[in-house]
């Protein structure tokens, strides 16, 4: 193993045609751990099966993770975990970051459209060359996010997080139809708030309920659900309740 302002993990995996695709998952530390690694684990396995890699995830992931939290001193930061190319090889990159303390998100609706997905947006790879278009696009609106839409018109997802819409007094997500990723924080909240019976639905939305919606919230599994709101409107506090059910997700 190699320290280079991170950890990185070798193995013998050979680059496809040329083409990199790299998947990867970001992580909130809590404590120099990582709470809800075997979920980030599952989905960054299923990622590599899609792309045609049999790369194993590091078994000793959780030590090298707190290990290098400790040595950047970002007891909870954040972590990212990505699969990369070395040359003729392939390979994992560890780092870690700080974490802001910005509690709630504005969000912009952005005219950057996807191509035809190449990789596909259900699941967490790079290259996120639209992603990275929408959060610009967004960031010169004066809004920290921004709101992909579908070329139907559907709000579908934000360049960082799942979008929430507080509709007729239930907080609905965009459904998992291939063009949105299935959040960690997103199949949590949705889960839980079920099991506590709370009010949640996963179905299409559009503009229209974007501006009649009474409250928003995006969510990932780096800050669990935030508030947010559009540029100059009225910021709407978090709904407590999806806020403990984070705050259990993540204390175990």
């Amino acid at each position: 193993m190699k320290w280079f302002d991170g950890a990185l993990i070798e193995d013998d995996v050979a680059v496809a045609a040329g083409v990199i695709f790299a998947p990867f998952e970001t992580m909130g530390a809590t404590g120099f751990l990582l709470p809800l690694w075997s979920l980030h684990e599952a989905r960054l396995v299923a990622a590599l099966q899609r792309i045609g890699h049999s790369l194993p995830v590091p078994s000793d992931l959780l030590a090298i993770a707190a290990d290098l939290l400790a040595r950047n001193g970002h007891r909870d930061g954040v972590v990212r975990l990505s699969w990369c190319s070395l040359r003729v090889t392939g390979g994992w990159l560890l780092t870690t970051r700080t974490r802001s303390l910005q509690n709630s998100v504005s969000l912009l609706p952005c005219v950057v459209r996807r191509p035809p997905a190449v990789p596909s947006p259900d699941i967490k790879c790079s290259p996120r060359t639209a992603y990275d278009a929408v959060l610009l696009e967004a960031r010169a609106g004066g809004a920290d996010d921004g709101i992909v839409l579908g070329n139907d018109g559907a709000l579908l997802e934000t360049a960082q997080g799942n979008l929430w819409l507080l509709l007729d007094g239930s907080w609905v997500t965009p459904p998992l139809d291939g063009r949105v990723l299935p959040g960690i924080a997103r199949g949590i909240m949705l889960e839980r708030a079920l099991s506590h019976g709370l009010p949640v639905a996963a179905r299409a939305c559009d503009l229209s309920d974007l501006h009649r919606a009474k409250a928003m919230i995006v969510s990932n599994a780096v800050y669990g659900p935030r508030a947010a709101h559009l540029p100059g409107a009225d910021v709407v506090k978090l709904d407590i309740r999806f806020a403990a059910l984070w705050r259990a997700a993540v204390s175990h």
